[in-house]
């Protein structure tokens, strides 16, 4: 059964023996009540693990200040749980100011529950006399239990349902950048979530008293010097990829002390399942080696980069916005393809617009060629995902624009993965969305390649480095 979190449209209305009550009638247990800083603050990945198997959330806030309707904070919640609201109300009025509140914090009502007053009811509410449940009411109550969890993937939810997917089938993410302080607070969070193993990169005894200042515990993270353990046997392993380009073993044995070069052999070797840098390197040092090494997946020929976009509500892809400047038809090919491919590996079934400044047959020009010509090569493949293109981005994402573009197509309105044309257009348009709605940019997230290696942001903060490693270790699941 989904959760439900029974909730008060303001501090007057008492919740507890009603969530008590609607606990017994679906056999579940109760969440215990939260504090109002608890709920402004604003509940994490953490906050969200506290609940455990609860069955029932009791939206009693016992510091609240009275008459307080801390509701828009407490449905933020509950969206992010991806839980059904109960809401109890003392008035039909209070219940239409109330659902507003709730619609707005992307929350999802499975009922209303109006307690005392008498009256008329409306439409979708249930009534009760103080704390008793009718019979009648108590098998809506679990009819509605009986529905399934809310689709709405808030940012908080997403990050959420991230560590339980890395959890599935846990993978070692290697950090070469020891020495920058994000990267062991981001490795001492990591431990905590207890999601991925880490090994980071940096001398051991430097590693050990930074972590000691900044009160960080590392106890169940490998630590390892660069050059050191297996440097030939990594060697050997450059030097077997690299050989018909010059490569010496002499030359291969003085990149071992690279920390970037070195983590990459980590990975081809199969020491570690995946890479996380950048925060002190430059995209190119992240990249080069793992194109000279790892290499890309059978079948592709491009490394792309995408972005997960995390709306209010929803998850999308958007690619290439780091990589390729002006792909050609192929390539986008292989862009949409890797893009669907990581859609899927998020639990997002993808829907593909292939971006244009035209949409359909309306107009022409190089780059519109372009795009159609992808698009009929993605007609003659065996494609496993829904595209269309071209598509300008109000066609792909507004079903009302989409109706009198493009009426016909499956994709068009309600796309989810985004394929740039170039990559002044993909970089500039997830900047722009990023900065103007709020929506969280995680990326880039390298695709196309044998083995995950992702790169990170020179002025990436601490959960950018958290979010990429978990990224990383459900890409080396698939």
């Amino acid at each position: 059964m989904v959760r439900i979190h029974v909730l008060p449209a303001d501090s007057s209305v008492e919740v507890t023996p009603i969530a008590q009550a609607v606990a017994r009638v679906l056999g579940g247990a109760v969440a215990r009540p939260f504090s109002r800083q608890w709920y402004t603050q604003g509940a994490d990945a953490t906050a969200l693990a506290s609940l455990s198997d609860a069955q029932v959330v009791d939206g009693t806030v016992p510091d609240a200040l009275p008459g307080l309707s801390l509701l828009s904070e407490q449905g933020q919640f509950a969206a992010d749980d991806g839980a059904l609201v109960v809401l109890v109300v003392n008035s039909a009025a209070a219940a239409q100011v109330a659902w507003a509140q709730l619609r707005k914090a992307h929350a999802t009502v499975g009922a209303v529950l109006q307690i005392g007053g008498g009256g008329t009811p409306e439409s979708g509410s249930l009534y009760a006399d103080s704390v008793h449940i009718s019979e009648d009411v108590a098998a809506e109550l679990a009819r509605v239990a009986s529905l399934p969890a809310p689709s709405k993937m808030t940012p908080n939810r997403f990050k959420a349902a991230l560590v339980e997917m890395a959890r599935r089938e846990r993978k070692t993410i290697v950090l070469p950048e020891g020495g920058d302080e994000r990267v062991l607070r981001a490795g001492a969070a990591l431990q905590a979530l207890d999601a991925v193993d880490l090994i980071i990169l940096g001398d051991e005894d430097e590693i050990a008293a930074n972590a000691q200042k900044l009160g960080l515990d590392l106890s169940r993270v490998t630590v390892a010097a660069p050059g050191i353990k297996k440097a030939a046997d990594y060697a050997q392993i450059l030097f077997a990829a690299r050989k018909h380009k010059g490569m010496t073993i002499e030359g291969a044995l003085e990149l071992m002390g690279d920390v970037s070069y070195y983590a990459t052999l980590m990975v081809a070797a199969g020491d570690a399942d995946g890479m996380v840098s950048g925060a002190i390197h430059t995209t190119a040092d992240t990249i080069r080696p793992a194109l000279q090494i790892i290499r890309t997946k059978p079948g592709t020929r491009t490394v792309s980069g995408a972005f997960l976009m995390l709306m209010p509500d929803h998850v999308d892809v958007y690619a290439d916005c780091a990589v390729n400047i002006d792909p050609t038809p192929a390539q986008l090919v292989d862009i949409a393809t890797a893009s669907a491919d990581t859609a899927r590996a998020f639990e997002i079934d993808p829907r593909v617009a292939l971006i244009s400044y035209s949409t359909g047959n309306s107009g022409t020009g190089p780059a519109v060629d372009k795009v159609k010509e992808a698009k009929s090569i993605l007609e003659d493949a065996d494609t496993d995902f829904a595209f269309d293109g071209p598509l300008q981005f109000d066609a792909a994402v507004d079903p009302q624009v989409a109706r009198a573009k493009m009426p016909e197509s499956k994709v068009a309105g309600h796309a989810n993965v985004f394929v740039f044309s170039d990559l002044n257009q993909g970089n500039c348009t997830y900047k722009a969305v990023q900065r103007t709605s709020g929506a969280i940019a995680v990326g880039p997230i390298l695709q196309g390649l044998n083995k995950p290696v992702n790169d990170l942001s020179r002025g990436c903060l601490v959960e950018d480095i958290i979010n990429t490693v978990l990224i990383t270790a459900v890409q080396a699941q698939n």
